[in-house]
């Protein structure tokens, strides 16, 4: 399918299938959205508010507007109100005294006790959405306090002290997750840094490039160690995320436009080895489609096991087929395509596209979306992934990033295309 083609296919999934279910999920008595939906999104089973996910709603709101600015798309006006409206319920309610984000809300944001500072990865996509809000509004004010945020939770980070709901890090273990975050975070910082033209916005510089040597740091054998562990045979060193290496690999890449020349093709090249690592081993030659968890060997993961609840997730869920590896596959692949010009990058696009664009759309487009969780062959599952929430996140985003790359918004050939 030529580019013009893709785009057109795009953005025809993006305003008929995906935006509909989201202005139907926005709440217009307090702000924000809905997303506690079962899987067959047909209804809804609460309206708790993860802060996760409303930060992400906010991400999703400024980058659709973005879209629309740019004249690429046509979007309705409420999504001004949308974005409006869940950035003043986010800072409102998202934020203890001490500046750290709550884990989720009620409705109208009454605080819940046992739901509060139990995770930094609320407070990440809380970071991202506010700093979308403060580049949509070319608002300084606001990106002043989106720094601030971003310093409490580097200082977090650097003690150790933090937690990392809903699947802890096991005792004496290292997560590529937090490296990762982290890096997409402060890369959309120091872009909106850039375009409000703030002068001291290069010390960003340095934390982009610590964050990927900590995510290459975790490289051996040619995969990225999800989680470290001290015995090599155990299930958390031997299991590898194919969907975190190819989310992980366009972080990388985003960040490497704003480091020195001289280490992007090299880097570049160790990527290519990683994804295409990652989506062998990842990939279900029986049934199509990337599994959630697989050995380093391939297939179900093996090893010594310790009795956490991520080696639970791992071994209860390995073979799932979730929505968001494949959206972050989707945007992956065309992105190497475009970096490297390497066949195989279009080969392993197609080959996604086609099974995913059989299998995770609700059959009903009247409802719309995705139905996001599927067990081996494909078939929906009613189970819960990370939070009980209808995710409204990654399948957006990559559409959003599919659109702006194809549309030639996102210079990141940095070598033969």
């Amino acid at each position: 399918m030529e580019d013009e083609q893709l785009i057109k296919k795009y953005k025809e999934e993006l305003i008929e299938r995906m935006l509909p279910f989201w202005e139907r999920a926005v709440d217009r008595d307090y702000g924000g959205v809905f997303t506690c939906f079962v899987n067959d999104q047909e209804q809804l089973v609460s309206k708790r508010k993860y802060i996760w996910s409303q930060g992400r709603f906010l991400w999703l709101s400024c980058w659709l507007l973005q879209l629309k600015r740019e004249g690429s798309i046509s979007l309705s006006e409420a999504w001004e109100d949308y974005a409006d409206r869940t950035f003043t319920f986010l800072m409102e309610h998202a934020l203890l005294d001490n500046g750290h984000a709550v884990f989720a809300v009620e409705q109208d944001g009454t605080k819940i006790d046992d739901l509060m500072d139990t995770s930094i990865f609320a407070d990440c996509f809380l970071l991202l959405g506010c700093n979308a809000y403060a580049r949509l509004k070319q608002d300084r004010s606001i990106f002043s306090d989106v720094e601030v945020m971003y310093t409490k939770l580097l200082s977090r980070i650097d003690s150790g002290n933090f937690q990392t709901d809903p699947y802890p890090i096991p005792e004496g273990s290292r997560s590529h997750s937090v490296p990762m975050i982290l890096l997409n975070v402060v890369t959309e910082i120091y872009e909106t840094a850039t375009s409000l033209k703030i002068s001291k916005k290069d010390h960003y510089l340095s934390h982009i490039q610590r964050f990927i040597d900590e995510i290459l740091s975790l490289v051996e054998e040619n995969r990225i160690v999800e989680m470290t562990s001290t015995n090599p045979e155990s299930l958390l060193s031997r299991h590898v995320n194919p969907g975190h290496t190819l989310e992980s690999t366009w972080f990388i890449i985003h960040g490497l436009r704003y480091v020195k020349e001289d280490v992007r093709v090299e880097t570049l090249e160790q990527l290519e080895t990683l994804c295409v690592h990652a989506l062998k081993k990842g990939w279900d030659t029986e049934f199509g489609g990337l599994l959630r968890f697989v050995d380093v060997d391939g297939l179900e993961p093996e090893g010594e096991q310790y009795d956490t609840h991520y080696e639970w997730l791992v071994a209860a869920t390995w073979d799932t087929k979730l929505w968001w590896p494949h959206a972050e596959a989707l945007y992956t692949t065309l992105l190497l395509r475009n970096l490297s010009g390497d066949c195989i990058w279009k080969d392993w696009y197609e080959k996604l596209e086609s099974y995913v664009f059989k299998t995770f759309p609700h059959p009903d487009q009247s409802i719309g979306e995705w139905i996001q969780i599927r067990d081996r062959k494909g078939e929906p599952l009613n189970q819960v992934v990370a939070l009980p929430v209808k995710d409204p996140f990654h399948i957006i985003r990559a559409y959003i990033l599919v659109i702006q790359l194809l549309e030639g918004e996102m210079p990141y050939a940095f070598r033969g295309k």
